[in-house]
């Protein structure tokens, strides 16, 4: 408290989610002076001040007071005209096929049902529920009779498409208008808390409990093959980044971590990190 960091870490908080002091104070019951207060570090907010703080940046009371959070950014996707919601998907989560792997008939079902899965999001066309489970279900078979490497990386995908189908149809629809509207952000990439309700938030921590093994084991597989080690370190800073992952750490501090996981994979050469930033981040 002494050297300010917590004024440091809204002011940088409420400026990353780009908030205006009357915007925040209305989220905290509290006048724009005095939040402004808190910020130079005039005033010391209470407990339940603190608390409020901490739900809505999604962060702990002792991150707010002790860490510097000043080197979170704020993460946006831009996309050009000549880049639709379908295209973005394959940069950001590649699916594989190999002739070889295609003789198999539980990966061609899964590849082909993929497929479909991207086409129908692109169209905003509604689908069965079960369809991201059978593509989970023919992949992990796939896995199992030819322990192929595309089999084992689409189905690492199949895990982030469904990690992504969580969340309530209306904020699917949301987050689908802004990528078609260019105007995505880090909070809506990210899936932050202030997002969520309760039941959504359960749903996550009982998969993350349900496939924390199958995902990294499956990781743990491309990492063991030269030609997928980058594919492995890609998919494993991509988990931090939307916060399918186990840790004591808020969400954005997951997500502050897979983010610097990915520019250090993209300096050392890793062509999916690479196509991923350059796809997805831009400074606001």
């Amino acid at each position: 408290m002494i050297d300010n960091q917590l004024g440091r870490n809204i002011q940088h908080l409420r400026i990353i989610h780009n908030e205006t002091l009357d915007e925040l104070g209305c989220v905290i019951h509290c006048a724009k002076s005095t939040v402004k207060g808190y910020e130079n570090g005039s005033r010391k907010p209470d407990l339940q001040i603190l608390q409020l703080l901490s739900v809505h940046y999604n962060k702990s009371v002792d991150e707010l007071l002790y860490t510097d959070l000043t080197g979170l950014e704020n993460i946006s996707i831009d996309l050009n005209s000549s880049t639709n919601t379908t295209e973005l998907l394959r940069k950001i989560l590649p699916l594989h096929c190999s002739e070889e792997a295609m003789r198999n008939q539980n990966f061609k079902n899964g590849y082909d049902l993929s497929q479909r899965l991207l086409e129908a999001f692109s169209n905003a066309e509604v689908l069965s529920g079960s369809i991201i489970v059978r593509i989970f279900e023919a992949f992990a078979k796939a896995t199992d009779e030819s322990e192929s490497p595309e089999a084992v990386a689409n189905l690492v995908w199949s895990v982030f498409i469904w990690w992504f189908q969580i969340y309530d149809t209306n904020k699917l629809l949301s987050l689908q208008d802004k990528l078609l509207s260019k105007k995505l952000t880090t909070k809506d990439f990210m899936m932050l808390k202030d997002t969520e309700d309760i039941s959504i938030t359960q749903k996550k921590i009982s998969f993350i409990s349900d496939f924390d093994e199958i995902i990294t084991e499956a990781i743990k597989a491309l990492k063991s093959d030269q030609d997928w080690s980058d594919l492995a370190d890609y998919y494993l800073a991509l988990r931090y980044m939307v916060g399918m992952v186990d840790t004591d750490l808020s969400t954005e501090m997951n997500s502050a971590v897979g983010l610097q996981m990915m520019l250090s994979f993209m300096a050392l050469g890793n062509s999916h990190a690479f196509t991923f930033c350059k796809t997805c981040l831009s400074e606001n």
